[in-house]
């Protein structure tokens, strides 16, 4: 029975009572109803006219049906959200494509395919199937995307285990018995699939063997979507995980950014994907048959950092061989075969575009695939003062005659700074100088510069973030993409130091808000690889809350990046058609779980049909004065929380917090408050679930404020800012 209608009624009236009974009644009774979450059901859509079949697909079906443009879901963020794609590739997706119709079936074997669909969120690989044969460009464009997640899953991995996952896990008796890409489940979302599978037997035996259908979507062939897959880990003896190796980053002799750690294979050596087998040629120094032919300039491959790249057609057997040994300290190196991995390439062209360096990757691939569209968000935190100014950026001109002026200036300090120690000194007098410049802002602003790169070639993460404040609160420069910036190239620069020589206290306070930041923009991937440099500089305890909380914020802002993608689908959709509802909905429920602006996206949600969200949301707008009716409102919020999962159970469970919170000022010393007193405690003991309340929980944690802008922050932390007024009389 819920905690509502637990407490005592003596001060309501009777008929109000028996209405409020009844309300919850009809919530309760929606529990049963089905395994889906409840307040998703709103967004159901109708894409062919509205059919009966179809609205039932839209219910059940973890995801919709692939499409000859669709990226597959994942169902990270899809599994909440049955009726709403995500995707990585938003600007692909067709307009209004008719829902597949899931066909009904009466037998026990079909209810139980059903059962279990609903448990871990993923549909059978037949029904997620494309409709048409995808071109070489939209194979291309998943592949990349699918090594991207791939990559994701196994730094978290990396990130939680402290080592690689061994090639395959045994049993008792030392018997292989299923793939690493099942030990990965959980690390890409898919925890309720990872608990079907029995590890003392064998990959295609009951019930592992019927379980081969639920293959996730990063392990899925472009080319074939089947229960193969082409993504392999080299495990030959010579290379990380032959010999079913756990290795440590540090026990790569040759670097984990000089040795491949996974390949794409030729659809010929394509294994079951819970198979214990992967990449492992009759002889390694005869790999390129193995290779190249999914791609039509090259393979794609993870080096071992994770850094995608490109093994170009033609590359010989030895440089192969070289490249993924991890312990000859042979002299290849990444840059000597490196090439990055392009996806707009033209079908008709076979020739990859320009390259780009590792550092730029990751960033480039984002730009490649982020839909432009301007959400018209603005959140309540993070506030600019509205009385800073800031003075232009010099000029290309101004700021060449600056540096040359500063080389000669400083010739000899910079040529005699050679330790990290002479070169922290010397960015600390560039900082001071700067300081002082309010006459010369071009040589202020080349000074800030050499700083930044002496403040990273010293590992002092502190001083890089007095220089970035000093410039964010002077110049109009765009103060999360200047901190992101920086940031990144400070990660780079001591990703191979020892964490504990480096100076990253800074960086680490810093980053909770480059990553709020980074989620107002919706750059929820560039976010994450902030997230990721800060993990560095946590304790190296394994049980260190704030690194759990890092590595769980980086596994919830990939998934809400898929999220985004897909609701500027519901937006374009919204707009283009305000009668809509579906749609509109649809993009207001991304607007209260995933980005916390309940003001904008509850009259969203509102608009929709049925469902029990849409019924507690519109009990919300009508608002409650009385703290007994205040409660009942926490309470419907809570009951669907429990019925959510990640971000959406998170956001409902807020949304109960906040009616809780209201109510308890009020209430006297009665059960009711006791009630709401344990709501409230088992909410504070809990981790955060969506990106939002991992930052709000983080910035606690390290006591950090997220009530002013970067902007801000800077004008406080660096230089004193400017104001229209001289005086503060």
């Amino acid at each position: 029975m819920p905690g509502s209608t637990q407490r005592s009624t003596d001060d309501m009236p009777k008929s109000f009572r028996y209405a409020a009974f009844i309300c919850l009644l009809g919530l309760i009774q929606g529990c049963g109803e089905s395994q889906q979450d409840l307040f998703l059901k709103h967004a159901q859509r109708d894409r062919a006219g509205g059919t009966a079949n179809q609205q039932v697909a839209s219910q059940n079906a973890a995801e919709k049906p692939a499409t000859a443009a669709d990226p597959v879901a994942d169902p990270v963020a899809a599994k909440p959200r049955p009726q709403i794609v995500n995707t990585s590739v938003a600007s692909s997706l067709p307009k209004d494509r008719p829902t597949q119709e899931i066909a009904e079936s009466e037998s026990d074997e079909s209810d139980d395919r059903t059962s279990l669909t609903d448990t871990i969120g993923i549909r059978p690989i037949s029904q997620r199937q494309p409709d048409t044969e995808l071109t070489v460009a939209e194979r291309r464009r998943r592949a990349f995307d699918n090594l991207q997640r791939i990559n994701e899953a196994l730094t978290l991995y990396l990130d939680d285990k402290g080592h690689y996952p061994k090639s395959y896990t045994t049993n008792s008796g030392g018997v292989p018995t299923l793939s690493w890409r099942v030990e990965l489940l959980p690390y890409l979302g898919h925890e309720e699939l990872y608990k079907q599978f029995d590890f003392s037997r064998a990959w295609n035996m009951p019930p592992n063997k019927d379980l081969l259908q639920y293959i996730p979507d990063a392990f899925v062939s472009p080319e074939r979507f089947d229960v193969k897959t082409n993504y392999q880990l080299p495990v030959d003896s010579a290379f990380i995980f032959g010999e079913n190796r756990a290795l440590t980053p540090a026990m790569i002799d040759d670097g984990p950014e000089n040795t491949i750690m996974l390949v794409e294979v030729n659809d010929a050596h394509a294994v079951h994907w819970t198979e214990p087998k992967d990449f492992d040629p009759k002889s390694p120094m005869k790999m390129s048959p193995y290779l190249g032919k999914l791609r039509v300039d090259g393979t794609f491959a993870l080096w071992a950092n994770g850094f995608p790249v490109l093994l170009e057609q033609g590359l010989s057997d030895a440089k192969l061989f070289q490249a993924m040994t991890y312990d000859k300290s042979d002299a290849l190196r990444a840059g000597d075969i490196h090439r990055a991995i392009t996806v707009e390439q033209a079908e008709d062209d076979p020739e990859p575009e320009a390259s780009l360096t590792p550092d730029q990757v990751a960033e480039t691939a984002d730009d490649i695939i982020r839909p432009q569209v301007d959400m018209g968000i603005d959140l309540p935190l993070m506030v600019d003062d509205p009385t800073m100014t800031r003075e232009p950026v010099p000029s290309a001109i101004e700021l060449t005659a600056a540096q040359n002026k500063l080389r000669e200036i400083f010739r000899d300090k910079i040529q005699h700074a050679k330790s990290a120690d002479e070169k922290r000194k010397l960015a600390s007098e560039f900082v001071a100088l700067a300081e002082d410049m309010e006459a010369d802002p071009s040589g202020a602003f080349a000074l800030q510069q050499a700083a930044l790169r002496l403040a990273i070639e010293s590992n002092d993460g502190t001083l890089l973030i007095k220089a970035i404040d000093q410039r964010v609160a002077r110049f109009e420069v765009d103060s999360f993409r200047e901190n992101l910036k920086w940031i990144q190239a400070f990660g780079e620069e001591t990703a191979s130091r020892d964490a504990s020589i480096v100076k990253g206290d800074g960086i680490l306070k810093r980053a909770i808000p480059v990553i709020y930041a980074g989620i107002r923009e919706n750059e929820y991937m560039l976010a994450s690889s902030v997230a990721r440099i800060a993990n560095r500089f946590t304790s190296s305890n394994r049980e260190d809350k704030v690194s759990r909380l890092l590595t769980r914020l980086r596994t919830q802002l990939g998934a809400a990046k898929r999220e985004y993608d897909q609701s500027v689908d519901d937006l374009e959709r919204f707009r283009t058609n305000p009668e809509d509802v579906a749609a509109g909905a649809a993009f207001g429920s991304f607007l209260c779980f995933i980005k916390g602006d309940w003001q904008t996206g509850l009259p969203l949600i509102a608009e929709g049909t049925g469902g029990d969200l849409v019924e507690v949301v519109k009990m919300d707008l009508r608002g409650a004065s009385r703290a007994i009716d205040q409660v009942a409102l926490g309470d419907a919020w809570w009951e669907l929380s429990r019925r959510g999962s990640g971000a959406y159970r998170q956001g409902a469970e807020d949304r109960a917090v906040m009616w809780y919170s209201q109510s308890i000022v009020r209430l006297p010393e009665s059960l009711d408050r006791i009630h709401v007193e344990n709501r409230l405690k088992e909410a504070d003991q809990s981790d955060a679930r969506s990106p939002i309340a991992l930052c709000i929980q983080l910035a606690d944690e390290i006591g950090v404020d997220l009530t002013r802008s970067l902007t801000s922050i800077a004008a406080k932390g660096g230089r004193v800012a400017r104001r229209n007024h001289d005086d503060d009389d």
